[in-house]
């Protein structure tokens, strides 16, 4: 900590030395960064207002250190915390007001500190959505600055293409609001959207436009849980690359595959008491799951009241998927707030485990993804994954002519880079002890060869969001995060960077815009899996077991089914565990 005695704070202030440090500075899914110091931050101020937030922005300034602003702690790879001399501030609660601009609610202003599940429930309280992620404990800040994902994106695009304006403490200590079509805002706006999260300064506030449930009067939905099978991923995915290979598909579709594996023992058994139990147990149902495939699909009913439903699509899904667990099925009409409630993931985490994370975007065609093989060959790679290592892996289209996701990215005002996405998928190997994190270090290994060169089965370019981060130094990186253009984005965003923190005062680590610069925490360089030496010996072992795995995959799945079906039956009772999608609760108001 820096010599200079920090100034009184209303909210709490917790310092490397004290007793709760660790449960403070707890950041999400990741503990093994936190015990090899990436994740060390000098004192961890838990703001109670503006004052406090422009008092560690002015004591960061004076003693040249950085602030590492988190607002729900998130960022699986601990890009939103800090280390050395530098600061935690933790807005996690700080900005929780939720307010209608408008007699139809369709404007509202809101905190950022408010986390996913309950802005849900917010807006479904009057029948409005907006599309957003899954994970129900992920706040609006950080969630609003690295895009918004989620499972409307090709009918709506992304959560911050909804954003008119937001507020926003910049280096100099001055709260501002900054709009979507007011001239001189253009390249805050531009940055703060897609940049990098927290680099620019710290959000307070966003205004959203959002939709009504009776513009869509039709909208349908299904969700459906099916036991692991290989052949049975496999075939979903096969759809998904015949969807893309239809440029003009119809833009009010949504399909996603998420594939879960069965946890590791010690998780559920819970040997020890960890800093989630604390922070989210005692909201949590206490869940278990066998490995299991979930498959959403969502019609979104884009041309209103006069538009027929062809139910084609989901049948193709339901005969790919075989039989089942059916949650929401899409024979008759759901408002789109009331499946948004059914997206959300009910709980904190898939796993409270360290991790070892992927995520990529392709631009291929459905032509050039069935010629390489790809969906063969990710359902080999998750079926062949070594034991000992839980995953959980997501597939979802964005592309076509008619996507959302796509047509908002044109002429966007935000900085969101790979618009043109047909494809994304998110692949997280969590572990439990030294020689497992080797395993899913190396398991990942051999899945980065699915991109990044001309034979690449899923993209000849390596391209990943902020939100999915892997590889720590954003500035040697760069050409992955950041599409190029004629006036060159990263340079561009670098030039808003120097006008907006000269003195790097939002620069706490070295996933930041504006590096390289020296690393202003001083202490070790966060992890980087992808310049790891790889053990060919094991990943030429593991890719002949492939057809071992292939012979006896029909026992396996099997086997699987009759635990799937068995947990199917299980009976809800006081404080045992109940089936991961027997605890869905869709909360709806009429």
């Amino acid at each position: 900590m820096a010599d200079t005695k920090l100034p009184k704070f209303h909210g709490k202030v917790t310092l490397r030395t004290d007793a709760d440090y660790e449960a403070q500075s707890y950041q999400y899914a990741s503990s093994s960064y936190l015990k090899q110091g990436t994740i060390h931050p000098a004192a961890i101020i838990k703001a109670a207002n503006d004052d406090d937030v422009i008092k560690a922005i002015k004591y960061a300034k004076e003693n040249n250190i950085a602030v590492a602003v988190r607002t729900g702690g998130h960022q699986y790879s601990g890009a939103s915390s800090t280390n050395g001399d530098n600061i935690q501030l933790d807005v996690s609660e700080t900005y929780q007001d939720f307010e209608w601009e408008d007699d139809d609610c369709t404007i509202v202003t809101l905190g950022i500190s408010i986390a996913l599940d309950d802005f849900n429930k917010n807006l479904g309280g009057k029948r409005r959505f907006v599309p957003h992620g899954q994970c129900q404990y992920v706040h609006v800040g950080g969630h609003v600055q690295t895009g918004g994902y989620g499972q409307l994106g090709r009918s709506f695009g992304l959560f911050a293409d909804h954003v008119k304006k937001f507020r926003i403490i910049t280096a100099d200590g001055e709260p501002r609001w900054v709009s979507r079509d007011v001239e001189q805002d253009k390249d805050l706006f531009y940055a703060v959207l897609g940049g990098s999260p927290g680099n620019f300064g710290v959000i307070t506030h966003i205004t959203l436009q959002v939709h009504r449930d009776e513009d869509y009067p039709n909208s349908r939905g299904f969700r459906g849980v099916y036991p692991w099978g290989r052949h049975r991923l496999q075939a979903l995915l096969d759809i998904m690359v015949e969807m893309v290979e239809d440029e003009n598909f119809p833009g009010d579709f949504d399909y996603c595959v998420t594939v879960l594996s069965e946890p590791l023992s010690s998780a559920l058994e819970g040997e020890v008491e960890t800093n989630y139990d604390k922070k989210f147990r005692k909201h949590d149902p206490v869940v278990v799951w066998c490995p299991v495939i979930f498959v959403f699909v969502q019609w979104a009913n884009l041309q209103g009241a006069g538009q027929t439903y062809d139910p084609t699509f989901v049948h193709k899904v339901k005969h790919a998927a075989g039989t089942g667990y059916v949650e929401v099925n899409d024979d008759k009409h759901v408002p789109i707030s009331q499946l948004t409630r059914h997206w959300i993931f009910p709980i904190a985490r898939e796993f409270e485990l360290p991790y070892v994370k992927r995520t990529h975007t392709s631009n291929y065609s459905g032509k050039k993804l069935k010629a390489t093989g790809w969906s063969d060959w990710i359902s080999r790679r998750i079926d062949g994954i070594d034991h000992g290592v839980s995953i959980s892996a997501q597939f979802q289209n964005f592309g076509g002519a008619n996507s959302r996701f796509y047509r908002n990215g044109i002429n966007s005002p935000t900085s969101f880079s790979w618009r043109d996405t047909t494809i994304s998928y998110t692949l997280d190997a969590f572990y439990n002890h030294d020689h497992q994190h080797e395993r899913a270090i190396k398991w990942q290994q051999g899945n980065d060869k699915a991109v990044g060169h001309p034979d690449a089965p899923f993209c000849d370019h390596d391209r990943r969001v902020l939100w999915g981060s892997h590889d720590l130094d954003l500035s040697a990186n760069r050409e992955y995060y950041y599409d190029k253009n004629p006036a060159g984005k990263y340079e561009r965003l670098c030039e808003i960077k120097k006008r907006y923190d000269p003195t790097g005062v939002f620069t706490p680590n070295r996933f930041c815009i504006g590096l390289p610069v020296p690393d202003p925490a001083g202490g070790p360089k966060p992890l980087v899996f992808q310049s790891e030496a790889e053990t060919s010996t094991i990943n030429r072992i593991k890719h002949a077991g492939l057809e071992i795995i292939e012979k006896v995959a029909a026992s396996v799945e099997a086997s699987v089914e009759d635990k799937f079906w068995k947990m199917t039956s299980m009976k809800r009772e006081h404080g045992k565990p109940v089936p991961l999608w027997d605890t869905w609760k869709v909360e709806y108001v009429e």
